[in-house]
């Protein structure tokens, strides 16, 4: 019989690997390497937080924030490079002659900057004493919870219904939710709460096999749609603080509001995309290993 510790464990040790292989390229300052590291954080605090009780809870809600604060740190960094990519190619798509003022500048300068204050601060929290702790707890055999020597195969799905229900809970919320920023910050929590769904999935697929894989994959798509949906929304915020800007030194924001636009419709088409996948995914029966 594997155990649920046992099963945690190893699930630990292969993100630690892939968090270690990509620190060289990370302080290099390599976007990939950014995203991935942000990707193990994630996974590991998820994997920490829905089998919590098959490791000591001090250790893992301690763990927990230390690779919350990281992630945070990765994702300023990383977020940056993403949207000046995506709001320049949306830019050069446009009609030279609806391009007014130095927006391309702007965009590039303010997302540049963004970026390389970030690194900064990636760079020393990966140098800090605090990076070594982390990885140093993260090396060892975590303490066992009080349910760390249940049969993984009973253990996990029952812990990972609950990410799955709390995802439920979720679209509920938001489909309750008025247009407009809480419809917004209600879809987000649907990505969340997907995301967490799916690691949780991915945990249990070792023990349960492809249907908790099965399971994984829906999670993913709803994360996947509501994530362009989300960065739309994100970007539009950033168009109307360098709108806010450029008024205040005496320049056109017509461009900036016109990006703004297609941003709102992107974000809107994205909505619309995002119900399928999320039917699929609060359906019981891909699910039913979870019971």
């Amino acid at each position: 019989m594997e155990t649920a510790g046992e099963v945690v464990q190893a699930y630990v040790a292969v993100q630690l690997e892939r968090l270690l292989a990509a620190a060289p390229a990370v302080r290099a300052g390599e976007d990939d390497a950014v995203h991935d590291a942000r990707v193990v954080t994630r996974r590991l605090r998820a994997v920490l937080s829905v089998y919590r009780p098959a490791l000591d809870r001090t250790v893992t809600d301690r763990l927990r924030d230390e690779l919350a604060e990281l992630g945070r740190a990765l994702g300023a960094a990383r977020d940056p490079h993403v949207e000046r990519h995506a709001l320049l190619r949306r830019l050069a798509h446009e009609d030279p002659d609806l391009v007014v003022g130095p927006i391309e500048h702007r965009i590039d300068e303010d997302r540049s900057a963004a970026r390389l204050l970030a690194q900064d601060e990636v760079d020393a929290w990966l140098a800090s004493a605090r990076f070594g702790a982390l990885v140093a707890t993260l090396s060892t055999d975590l303490p066992g919870g009080p349910q760390a020597d249940r049969d993984a195969a009973t253990f996990l799905p029952r812990r990972a219904r609950r990410a799955w229900r709390r995802l439920d809970r979720a679209v509920e919320l938001a489909a309750q939710a008025p247009s407009g920023v809480d419809r917004d910050e209600a879809l987000h929590e649907v990505r969340k709460a997907a995301r967490r769904a799916r690691y949780a999935s991915e945990v249990a697929v070792p023990v349960v096999g492809p249907t908790a894989r099965r399971s994984a994959r829906r999670a993913h798509r709803v994360q996947e749609v509501l994530g362009t949906q989300h960065d739309a929304v994100v970007r539009q915020e950033t168009l109307r603080r360098l709108a806010h800007q450029a008024e205040l030194d005496g320049e056109s924001t017509f461009t900036h509001g016109r990006l703004h636009a297609l941003e709102h419709a992107a974000a809107q088409e994205a909505e619309r995309a995002a119900m399928t996948p999320v039917r699929k995914a609060v359906r019981r029966g891909h699910r039913r290993w979870t019971r």
